[in-house]
């Protein structure tokens, strides 16, 4: 029943992210607006459970602003509107005498996580490189867990505390996997990317993907929670799913102007 649940979930989550990508710029940034709404409510209530006290339609807002201005065609926008969600939060908060500096800057650390970490997908104009980023980031997911399951003996003593069964052979089997992944892609997509470029952006990518996934545990284990959500069945919440995908968003993005 697991199984099935987990499958079906994943098959729903596969489906929806399908959808807001192919059907264009608008729907992406629908998509993700509202992927990156829940994601902040799944953080507050986590970091809520460690006596945390947010300002939760302060956050909304900040996001939502950081979220349209990604949609914009002016790329400087991204970086004021960011800019300007740090000073409303500190111009608002400071005068709030229940909150201490902890509290302030939790709010900041969720929005850079949250809006502008998924604003730079939806920054990111070419879709043949959002592909690259899902293949990157699902790929050497999948392609770790195989190769840590089947061959790993290793264990990296350094995310004992996080992840206590990853391997150093799973690891690279990810990342081995996503370069792989993104080899075949770039061949059939019509990218032509250079090859050198595309082993480079994707070895650092699956990297960057499985520290995001050890970031996310860590918080999960830090505010004592298994999952953020139960959004998505067998899975649990967004930012269980998307935790490794949009840590490397601005590394593809980057990768897409270049």
């Amino acid at each position: 029943m697991n199984l099935i649940k987990r499958t079906l979930g994943g098959a729903i989550i596969l489906l929806v992210l399908f959808a807001v990508t192919f059907f264009g710029k608008t729907s992406l940034a629908i998509g993700f607006a509202i992927f990156s709404l829940i994601a902040i409510k799944e953080l507050t209530d986590a970091f809520s459970k460690i006596g945390f006290r947010f300002n939760k339609p302060l956050l909304y807002f900040s996001d939502l602003l950081v979220m349209a201005a990604s949609f914009a065609k002016e790329r400087e926008l991204f970086a004021v509107s960011i800019t300007l969600s740090f000073a409303i939060i500190f111009g608002i908060l400071i005068f709030d005498e229940r909150r201490n500096l902890y509290d302030i800057l939790v709010h900041i650390f969720i929005l850079i996580y949250v809006a502008g970490l998924m604003g730079s997908i939806v920054k990111t104009h070419d879709v043949r490189f959002l592909w690259m980023l899902y293949l990157t980031a699902w790929g050497s997911d999948t392609f770790a867990y195989l190769t840590g399951s089947t061959i790993g003996k290793r264990k990296i003593e350094s995310v004992r505390h996080i992840s206590p069964k990853k391997t150093l052979e799973g690891s690279i089997g990810g990342v081995i996997g996503a370069v792989i992944l993104n080899l075949i892609y770039n061949h059939y997509s019509g990218l032509h990317i250079d090859i050198s470029l595309v082993i480079i952006f994707s070895a650092l990518g699956a990297i960057l993907s499985q520290i995001g996934d050890l970031v996310a545990s860590y918080i999960k284990r830090k505010t004592g929670i298994k999952d953020f959500g139960n959004l998505i069945p067998g899975h649990g919440g967004i930012m269980d799913r998307f935790d490794s995908m949009i840590f490397i968003a601005p590394l593809f993005y980057l990768f897409s102007v270049l």
